[in-house]
């Protein structure tokens, strides 16, 4: 990402509230990221998965917590990506939430769909625009475990690092499972 952007992207986040500090932050602070459930076939699965989202990380000796809002509601059930980006609200806090599918329900390690829609460009217009502005192509994804939310979480909310860190460091299965050590 090029610094302006980047910058751009900062200044966005900060005049936006992107930014409050974690000790202002509750597990349902309106500016957090969403869990949105699409798949309603499994109550314990899903239970398990938020579970093992809000569950605390450890790094350098502190505890990380992802600062999410859990969504479970119908309305969301069986929505692919794109369908999802547009059918959130005008007033969605930021430009990426995560999603609890069948996959993230059936498979034993519950990679959970990261989506991000970020806006392509340096222009401070587009970054005030809502969900459902955002052009199709401009949606992207990949998968995580559950114990990397937290470090995603943090670091889109804050613009330290940018969707495609992320994306670019999955495994071959598509799947991020954290930074190499």
């Amino acid at each position: 990402m090029k610094y302006t952007h980047r910058a751009y992207v900062v200044i966005i986040a900060l005049l936006t509230g992107c930014g409050v500090p974690p000790n202002q932050m509750t597990d349902q602070d309106e500016q957090n990221p969403w869990v949105i459930r699409i798949d309603f076939t499994d109550n314990e699965k899903w239970a398990v998965v938020c579970d093992l989202i809000a569950a605390p990380q450890i790094d350098i000796g502190q505890k990380i917590y992802a600062y999410v809002q859990y969504k479970d509601e119908k309305r969301y059930a069986d929505m692919d990506c794109h369908e999802l980006v547009q059918s959130l609200p005008n007033d969605y806090p930021g430009f990426f939430c995560f999603m609890v599918d069948a996959t993230t329900l059936n498979d034993d390690e519950h990679p959970i769909l990261v989506v991000g829609f970020s806006p392509n460009s340096v222009e401070m217009e587009d970054y005030q625009r809502t969900p459902k502005q955002t052009p199709l192509s401009e949606i992207k994804t990949f998968r995580a475990i559950p114990a990397t939310i937290q470090s995603i979480e943090n670091n889109l909310s804050i613009a330290n690092m940018d969707f495609e860190d992320f994306a670019d460091s999955v495994d071959s299965d598509g799947v991020f499972r954290g930074f190499p050590r």
